[in-house]
């Protein structure tokens, strides 16, 4: 009876989603098939996605996660509710040849864990999320997010939501990506920690980090900031000893509080990553895979500089420099809500990493976590009465 009322339900403002796109067909650009059957899943409606900007539009970001937030059995029920995401994990399996929805369905969780299968397979769930509300809203993803960006590999669900890149490129890539940063690592004794911070200045953390490194240089260790999430949040990634090390100064000296490793196959935007940049950089250069910006439908955050990509050429040559760069999600956020003035944030994909960051940053602002079918229908029940109240 729940899964008959909620299908009622979706289709009714599916419905109503549709009557009120009828008058803006000229701006309309694709044809769909949402699917919604009895007990959930057997309606199909026609009708073309818009990019008519809804209301909230321009204070609303479209925000990705990385690695680490795999888990066996995510995009499961994205697939069983939406046709639309259904064909998205279909055209991953065959653009990698390889049945890479069955490995996240319900495969095990260490293979899941290694790099070459965890980045497409979190570029996949967050393309189907993407995919499946907008065909429940009737809307690209550009009439209900002014920008998007993406953590790490991320980025690439962000260009792809953009329509900066396709999506069979897009995991293409990302598996190419994968598979080189394991090679890049290959016998070493590496880990990845986030580190949560006292009431510290990063620019104080990053300081011991690199003193730390220069006195390792010798001994071959190796120890990075890699990203800076938040004010609160940082990660270490290098060979393990030195990531160690690091850890016990910023404790001693009172920057940091505590740390926790992550589930991650390779220790990630840090100089053992060059090698990975490299072949990277190679690949990109031989399928020169984006489109002119002019092109894309939002503009797309960048890892490395916490600026919109400005270019495909330099897209191309930002994507190979985040291999071995820093992640700037918070100068990136800082970006978003103090130059465009987003408010509203929605992390899309699985787990709920981004999501928590950006809610713990900015606790006055809206943060939804769209990562199952019932996320992304209630949220289209949002968007359903912001409809009926005129918006």
């Amino acid at each position: 009876m729940r899964a008959q009322q909620r299908a009622g339900w979706l289709l009714a403002g599916v419905q109503r989603t549709f009557a009120a796109q009828q008058a803006i067909d000229s701006s309309s650009i694709r044809w769909l098939v949402t699917t919604a059957k009895a007990g959930g899943r057997q309606l199909e409606t026609e009708t073309r996605l818009s990019r008519e900007p809804q209301m909230y539009q321009h204070q609303r970001a479209l925000i990705f996660p990385g690695q680490g937030s795999q888990f066996v059995g995510m995009g499961k029920d994205l697939s069983e509710r939406f046709s639309a995401a259904r064909r998205v994990f279909e055209e991953v399996d065959e653009a990698l040849g390889q049945r890479l929805s069955t490995l996240m369905f319900g495969g095990d969780a260490s293979e899941l864990t290694l790099t070459r299968n965890a980045q497409p397979a979190i570029v996949a769930v967050s393309v189907a999320a993407t995919r499946a509300l907008e065909y429940a809203t009737g809307s690209e993803a550009s009439g209900l997010f002014s920008a998007a960006m993406g953590h790490s590999v991320g980025e690439y669900s962000a260009l792809v939501a953009a329509q900066a890149i396709s999506l069979a490129d897009a995991v293409r890539l990302v598996r190419v990506r994968g598979e080189a940063m394991q090679d890049a690592v290959a016998g070493c004794d590496y880990t990845m920690s986030a580190c949560i911070l006292r009431r510290s200045q990063i620019a104080d953390v990053i300081s011991e980090v690199e003193r730390v490194q220069r006195e390792l240089r010798d001994e071959g260790g190796v120890v990075q900031v890699a990203n800076i999430n938040s004010s609160s949040q940082v990660v270490l990634s290098g060979t393990r000893s030195a990531v160690d090390q690091a850890l016990t100064s910023l404790q001693v000296k009172r920057l940091a509080m505590r740390a926790v490793n992550l589930p991650v196959s390779a220790p990630f935007h840090c100089r053992l990553m060059a090698p990975a940049k490299e072949a990277l950089a190679t690949k990109i250069r031989e399928m020169a895979p984006l489109r002119d910006c002019s092109l894309w439908t939002m503009p797309v955050i960048s890892n490395v500089t916490a600026r919109p990509h400005a270019s495909a050429a330099q897209t191309q040559q930002l994507l190979a420099e985040q291999v071995d760069s820093p992640v700037l999600w918070l100068q990136s956020m800082q970006y978003l809500k103090d130059v465009r003035g987003i408010s509203r944030w929605a992390a899309m994909g699985p787990g709920s990493v981004v999501g928590n960051i950006a809610g713990k940053e900015y606790a006055k602002d809206i943060v939804r976590r769209l990562s199952d079918a019932a996320a992304i229908c209630e949220f289209v029940a949002v968007l359903d009465r912001q409809r009926q109240r005129g918006f």
